[in-house]
């Protein structure tokens, strides 16, 4: 358990030393506000209609739900922030060890690989989970300046979400890390996979009832979809636990590999 802390605690003051970090941090704050701020400012032009309309027929339409109209689209949009996310934290966790050297050092220590692996895994998940965490202003500001304000309960389950996402993700970034020395061609790969996985779902219109079931249930979206309501189903986090675990096994068979044969 020390070895895993050390190594967590120096992956840890890698992300936070370095000026790419902090770089990426405001790029996605910068895209996620913009991006809360059309949805926002489309939720008040829609209400100011309905404003008007009760004005001029004295009708009283349904309220409209900001939960609704702003915090499902909202997470929606972070999720796919995320694809991009997620390849750039993961793409130097193995490759850079490979590229400085250290690689041959770590791994022939005495430091069990798994110990190496939850390390490095819970480095990324720290830092995405700050990453995804900030954006909560974001929800205490409609929150403010909504009445009756929100209903928190979906808010947390989007971002538990969030959270399971990555933690289905990680793995899988750091395992193509693991394979190659260019983070570039990391961080490329995973993004590919990343962005089937989102959208390996969208040809279930072409298939047969079976293969439609199947490309359902393999796709990202369509579990993380029930969080964003506010639904948090037990299959869509087993789901997204046995991504990760598959991950990680790939992860440690792919560093035992790299024990044995030195590459």
């Amino acid at each position: 358990m020390r070895a895993m802390f050390a190594i967590l605690k120096k992956e840890l003051s890698w992300f936070f030393s370095s000026p790419t970090t902090y770089i990426m941090l405001a790029v996605f704050l910068g895209i996620a506000g913009f991006l809360f701020y059309n949805i926002a400012s489309y939720f008040a032009v829609q209400c100011a209609q309905i404003i008007q309309y009760k004005a001029s027929y004295s009708m009283s339409p349904p309220p409209m739900n900001a939960n609704q109209w702003v915090v499902i689209p909202f997470f929606s949009n972070l999720a796919i922030i995320a694809l991009f996310i997620i390849p750039i934290l993961t793409m130097r966790i193995y490759s850079a060890e490979r590229n400085s050297g250290t690689a041959e050092l770590l791994l022939t220590s005495p430091i069990s690989t798994t110990q190496i692996i939850w390390g490095k895994l819970l480095a990324n998940i720290i830092v995405y989970t700050l990453f995804i965490g900030t954006t909560l202003i974001f929800q205490i500001i409609l929150h403010i300046y909504t009445n009756p304000g929100l209903d928190w309960g979906p808010v947390w389950s989007g971002y538990l979400g969030l959270l399971l996402l990555g933690i289905a993700a990680i793995p899988l970034g750091q395992f193509i890390s693991s394979l190659t020395g260019n983070q570039i061609i990391s961080a490329f790969i995973t993004f590919a996979l990343l962005l089937l996985l989102w959208i390996v779902n969208w040809s279930t219109l072409f298939a047969s009832p079976t293969i439609a079931q199947i490309l359902n249930y393999i796709g990202f979206s369509q579990h993380f979809l029930s969080f964003s309501k506010g639904i948090i189903d037990t299959q869509d986090i087993i789901y997204f636990i046995t991504i990760s675990i598959f991950g990680i096994f790939l992860i440690h068979r792919s560093l035992n590999l790299w024990r044995v044969t030195g590459e």
